[in-house]
């Protein structure tokens, strides 16, 4: 692939788009992804007459070469980063036209991760071992990511200016570097506070109390965020299927978004505003926040018939309204 061309799109992505490190490397993995295929079903390198000359046919014959075996998501991030990446070229005079705009991706599966009811949730969190520093470390960690309902990502980006003890809100900065301010609830903040109280030996990582520190450490790591002290999200998700395997009461499997989706769950079966829910989650669209919140009717109807001063008849009992 053009190098040159590469290296100027990730510059792109980041300094202009604001995209996050993952969307970045996801992106060009896609667009060299693009070129193999190029290169094997047309025997031209486009590095060689430039992108210039790849149509509308090659994308389509492309994406209809990733359906089988990828979920309609991946093919969806297929064609998003590809229509990226040509209206970049098209901006720097490097193609005449987008080849991807008129193509339509597929339809998003609706799917959503596995969640747990609020008494399972419960009694999950409070089965938690905290009589170590590692596993203090670890209770705090799954605490903290019910109670502001944050992606993974962002719990493992928090360094240990960004929890305000005092107020008891965590600053995060979401996708598209945006950052917001979440409430954290006590029991997370009371195990915050047991954490921060071993955090100097936890899991026998060197430690400095600066304020540019990760705020969860890894068992590896060295001081420093460069050297790798932070925890990674990937042992995130170790720890919490580490933790419902040895859960007696939680009999699903529960990831860290399935986490994320409990928390916005809970929040509006108990009342909470769709808007602020929103908000806390750091979601750019409302229907987004509807798809992570999910209610069941009957919670639904109870909230109507509450709410709703017309949703009961006046005379009660079903008999419709009193004849004047």
């Amino acid at each position: 692939m053009d190098e040159g061309a590469l290296n100027r799109f990730g510059k792109y992505l980041d300094a202009e788009l604001n995209a996050s490190k993952e969307t970045v490397r996801a992106y060009l993995r896609e667009i060299s992804d693009l070129r193999k295929h190029l290169v094997e079903t047309t025997g031209k390198d486009p590095e060689d007459g430039g992108w210039v000359s790849v149509t509308t046919a090659d994308v389509r014959r492309f994406l209809s070469s990733s359906m089988e075996g990828y979920e309609s998501s991946s093919v969806a991030r297929r064609l998003s980063a590809i229509r990226t990446f040509f209206s970049f070229l098209v901006s720097i005079g490097e193609a005449r036209a987008n080849p991807a705009s008129g193509l339509s991706g597929p339809r998003r599966s609706m799917r959503l991760p596995e969640f747990l009811p609020v008494d399972e949730m419960t009694g999950f969190l409070s089965s938690l071992p905290a009589d170590d520093p590692a596993a203090k470390r670890n209770a705090a960690i799954l605490e903290l990511l019910y109670s502001s309902g944050l992606r993974v990502g962002e719990l493992v980006s928090l360094r240990m200016r960004d929890v305000s003890m005092e107020s008891g809100t965590v600053r995060v900065t979401g996708k598209g570097r945006k950052v917001r301010i979440v409430p954290v609830g006590e029991k997370a903040l009371c195990a915050l506070r047991e954490y921060l109280d071993v955090r100097p030996v936890a899991v026998g990582a060197e430690f400095q109390s600066g304020i540019d520190e990760p705020l969860f450490l890894n068992r590896r790591g060295k001081v420093g965020f460069k050297s790798g002290a932070g925890i990674s999200a990937r042992s995130v998700a170790r720890i919490l299927k580490d933790a419902v395997g040895k859960s007696k009461g939680v009999n699903r499997r529960l990831s860290p978004h399935g986490m994320r989706h409990s928390f916005a769950t809970h929040l509006l079966e108990s009342g909470a505003d769709l808007r602020a829910i929103q908000e806390m989650l750091g979601h750019a669209s409302l229907s987004t926040t509807q798809r992570y919140a999910r209610v069941d009717v009957s919670h639904l109807v109870g909230m109507y018939e509450k709410a709703h001063p017309l949703a009961k008849s006046e005379a009660g009992g079903g008999k419709g309204r009193k004849e004047k």
